[in-house]
């Protein structure tokens, strides 16, 4: 492959090197072109371009009369022909000149329009109607196609007289039954009347007979009549009880109002039924938690008299601790009274001090005055008296150093033991009690937590809560101040006072949330289950202070002990209270369970009734009520309005059968006689008459006949004179004879490029130089790259040339275009390896399937109107399928279609590639034979 690009490469390189060369490539791929863009444009639209076409027109036509009228058929066609541009149209006067011009081919053809022309037109008229006549010549030896247009002409005109002709006949026939349809369409309301009057009459024959059947029932009932009037008369004896029950209808009317309002509330009642069962069903599972609750109140008295018993110990300590303490403020008095000493006598030092001072300035001294240092200074002075006498300055500093160490000298453990164990005792017993009221807290919330209790126990529990959180406060409140550390109590303690906080809140609205009182009871567990003595012991024992800390410790351990005091206190009142409120409802409990289930047994045996009363009752007042009031509200209005003008009209009736009912007697008799003998023959006559109005409206004579009468006349008299129209749809319409064209022509431009380039460029290797170099093979495959690169370039001039230069029509162009490429591609493969293989004769061959593929490819005719031969060799032609492929791109593609003509082209190129690749060496030595034969005859190139 890489010596035949090399070779592809060196052929291109010496066209550029050489100019005269390089020119002749490019008329390669140029020329082909010109044929296709000559070709196309001297065909571009014949069909619409025939004006130029000359036709002469001789009338001789004399006109005819006809009723009166005198017409001239031959005159108005030529005021027609004067306005068609279709032809060009020449008038001529004489018939000679006319024959003489077609015949010289002046004109392409002539018509001839007799003298008897109209004459013949109208004859229709006539007893004996004959056919006009108008008389053609054409020239056929001018042209081959303008016969046929000129023809084509001439019949549209006999078409347009007979069309025409048809038109006016058949428009003097309907005027005539358009006329005769007016007059019966204005006579048809006064038909319709007579039908309806006939249509209602037969309508009221059942009444008659009703009527008869009844006249003569009274009729003979006469009697009967007589005895009905007198008891019509007797009803005039009720007219008070009437009077005094429409009084009392219009009383109840007035309370409508109110029983519309007690049903309201009967429906009311009704649409809460389903809360009232609720509660019932919820009664009846309190009902069956009577046992825990008592368990559960049996337990909270337990709980309060375990949590009294731990506050009664509690108190019991507490004299105890506050002895303690006061023993050991003792002991911090005591070593009170010793730094006062010692402050003292340092204010006794600082004195004579100052007045040594004095004297010294003065001469003189004192010597009356003597400082006693207390005993617990000896061993500080004693060393000082064995030494020279210190000045008054160093004596004062030295017992000022002894009073802070007196004051500063930290307190024995003995000493402070007492305080300790005091406030040890008292920090014990508080413990005590917070844990025992978080446990007894814990259990109340616990069964809580399971059992919702009512209402009043819910306050009850939220008090105790509440008090629970201020007894919480207050130990928070006292070991927040002490010196101890105790954080760890104080945080779980304000934990809990936050969970019951929200417990509290709940319970004081009525209801506990589970996830609330789990959370409290999880507080409560974590302060029940620390170990509080160890803390505050622990923080005890830390305690190690000099006496001034000792006497704060002792102070803040007897405000703890009072305030312990104070809680312990109020903690037995609230456990007093609760245990007491406790103790009267479980006194109570056994006979409210007892009255609550009688009650609840009772409302639970009785409500199934009371639920079906009020639910009918319910019913009734919304589906029967409404109506039942307004029957009462209307006849309430009837009585009050309308009553007395009953009663009236019954007077005056009663009134007048007494005076005219004799004489109606005699009236019903004579009218029953006539519907026994003369009614039974009037509604058979009608029944009759209705049967037959109706058999003509069932098949709509009338209206046929009206419609049949008249008519539109110019429309009708164009139906008649054109029938049938053609409904004409145009797939993959093409606007131009050029452009429906363009697929052949370009497809023998690419062909005819082909050729030429076989001619002018040569498929040997004249490159002396070159021989032994390439193999015939690689010299075959090659120089084909060359001549097909000069064969895209044709294909793609010829298409754009068609596009921008003839302005042709494409439906898809760029497919148009690559379709093109391809065609080149084929017909260069094909056309080359002709000649490469057999020379002058592989082009004499091209030129054959040239001329064949014209004939035979479809290109001009369809091939269905050429000879058998050219259809036989139509499948086997390259054309066929490059023509068919590049109309598929100017109409519109059908893919399969597509599909199949690139197959049977791509065959086409790879068998002949394929030939010319595999017999190159085999055909070579003919060839040159044959090129020698041809040049020793010196005529031959």
């Amino acid at each position: 492959m890489k010596k035949v690009f090399s070779l592809f490469i060196k052929d291109v390189q010496h066209a550029l090197k050489t100019p005269m060369v390089l020119i002749v490539i490019l008329g390669l791929c140029i020329l082909p072109s010109f044929y296709a863009w000559f070709n196309l444009k001297s065909s571009w639209d014949p069909y619409s371009n025939t004006k130029g076409i000359k036709v002469a027109v001789v009338n001789f036509d004399e006109g005819a009369t006809v009723q009166g009228k005198h017409v001239n058929v031959g005159k108005s066609l030529v005021s027609e022909l004067k306005t068609n541009d279709q032809f060009g149209w020449v008038f001529v006067d004489s018939l000679k000149e006319a024959k003489q011009g077609v015949r010289l081919g002046k004109y392409y053809a002539m018509i001839h329009i007799p003298e008897h022309f109209s004459e013949d037109m109208t004859s229709i008229f006539d007893k004996k109607p004959r056919r006009a006549h108008i008389d053609y010549q054409v020239n056929q030896k001018i042209n081959a196609i303008a016969p046929k247009m000129t023809t084509a002409g001439a019949t549209a005109i006999t078409k347009t007289l007979n069309d025409k002709f048809v038109e006016v006949a058949t428009q003097a026939f309907l005027k005539e039954s358009n006329s005769l349809g007016i007059d019966l369409e204005k006579k048809l309301p006064l038909y319709h009347k007579i039908e309806n009057a006939v249509f209602e009459a037969e309508a009221a024959i059942p009444k008659m007979e009703e009527f008869s059947a009844a006249v003569q029932k009274i009729d003979a009932h006469q009697g009967d009549i007589n005895r009905y009037a007198e008891e019509f008369y007797a009803l005039e004896s009720y007219k008070d009880e009437i009077n005094s029950g429409a009084a009392k209808l219009i009383k109840a009317n007035q309370h409508a109002g109110e029983i519309n309002e007690a049903g309201q509330m009967i429906v009311g009642l009704n649409s809460k039924m389903s809360n009232i069962e609720a509660a019932l069903n919820k009664a009846q599972q309190f009902e069956e938690r009577f046992p825990e609750i008592n368990a559960a109140v049996a337990k909270g008295i337990d709980a309060t008299n375990k949590a009294s018993a731990v506050l009664a110990t509690a108190q019991s300590r507490m004299p105890e601790v506050h002895a303690r303490l006061n023993q050991a403020q003792d002991v911090t008095d005591k070593a009170d009274t010793k730094v006062e000493s010692a402050e003292e006598k340092v204010s006794s030092e600082d004195k004579v001090t100052t007045e040594g001072e004095a004297s010294e300035g003065d001469g003189t001294t004192s010597s009356e005055e003597k400082v006693t240092i207390p005993a617990t200074t000896e061993a500080a002075t004693t060393e000082t008296a064995s030494t020279e006498a210190p000045s008054a300055e160093a004596k004062q500093t030295a017992t000022m150093q002894t009073v802070a160490e007196v004051k500063n000298e930290p307190l024995t453990k003995t000493d402070l033991e007492p305080a300790k164990q005091a406030l040890g005792e008292a920090l014990q017993a508080l413990a005590d009690l917070v844990k025992d009221n978080a446990a007894a807290q814990k259990d109340t919330l616990s069964t809580l937590k399971d059992h919702q209790p009512s209402s009043d126990n819910m306050k009850v529990i939220a008090q105790n809560i509440g008090q629970t959180i201020q007894l919480q406060n207050e130990i928070i409140d006292v070991l927040s101040r002490s010196s101890i550390d105790t954080s760890q109590i104080v945080n779980a303690l304000k934990e809990s006072n936050d969970t019951l906080a929200v417990v509290q809140k709940q319970l004081e609205n009525g209801k506990a949330d589970a996830a609330s009182i789990s959370r409290a009871v999880e507080a409560l567990s974590v302060i029940q289950n620390m170990d509080m003595q160890s803390i505050l012991l622990q923080g005890l024992e830390t305690i190690d202070a000099g006496l001034d800390t000792a006497a704060l410790m002792l102070a803040d351990a007897e405000e703890f002990a009072n305030k312990v005091d104070g809680i312990l206190t109020e903690a037995q009142q609230v456990t007093s209270a609760a245990n007491e409120r406790l103790v009267a409802i479980n006194n109570e409990l056994p006979a409210l369970e007892e009255r609550f289930k009688e009650v609840n047994a009772n409302v639970q045996s009785n409500f199934p009734a009371f639920k079906a009363r009020v639910a009918e009752a319910s019913q009734f007042v919304q589906n029967d009520l409404p109506g039942v009031l307004n029957d009462l509200n209307r006849i309430s209005r009837f009585a009050q309005n309308d009553l007395p003008g009953v009663m009236s009209k019954y007077d005056q009736t009663a009134d007048l059968l007494r005076n005219n009912l004799p004489g109606a007697e005699k009236g019903i008799h004579d009218l029953a006689e006539f519907t026994r003998n003369d009614l039974p023959g009037i509604e058979r006559d009608i029944k009759q008459a209705a049967d037959k109005f109706r058999e003509l409206d069932e098949k709509d004579v009338m209206n046929k006949l009206i419609k049949l009468l008249r008519n539109d006349l110019q429309g009708e008299a164009d139906y008649f004179s054109d029938p049938i129209q053609l409904d004409e749809k145009q797939m993959f319409p093409i606007p131009n004879y050029g452009s429906a064209s363009a697929p052949f022509y370009t497809a023998l431009a690419l062909w005819v490029g082909a050729l030429l380039s076989s001619n002018l460029l040569t498929t040997e290797l004249k490159d002396q130089s070159l021989k032994g170099v390439y193999s015939l093979r690689e010299l075959f495959a090659g120089r084909l790259l060359l001549f097909l690169s000069i064969g895209i370039i044709q294909s793609i001039i010829v298409v754009l040339g068609n596009f921008f230069i003839l302005d042709a029509y494409a439906k898809h162009p760029v497919m148009n275009l690559l379709f093109a490429v391809l065609v080149s591609i084929v017909f260069t493969s094909i056309v080359y390896t002709m000649v490469s293989l057999l020379g002058n004769v592989g082009k004499a061959l091209a030129i054959i399937l040239m001329v064949l593929q014209i004939s035979g490819g479809g290109g001009t005719f369809p091939v269905q109107v050429t000879p058998h031969f050219f259809q036989m060799i139509h499948p086997f032609l390259p054309f066929t399928y490059a023509v068919d492929l590049l109309r598929e791109a100017v109409g519109g593609i059908v893919p399969e279609l597509v599909q199949k003509n690139i197959s049977r082209l791509l065959i086409f190129c790879l068998g002949i590639l394929g030939l010319g690749y595999g017999f190159k060496p085999k055909f070579e030595p003919i060839k040159n034979r044959m090129i020698k034969t041809s040049q020793e005859s010196t005529i031959v190139e």
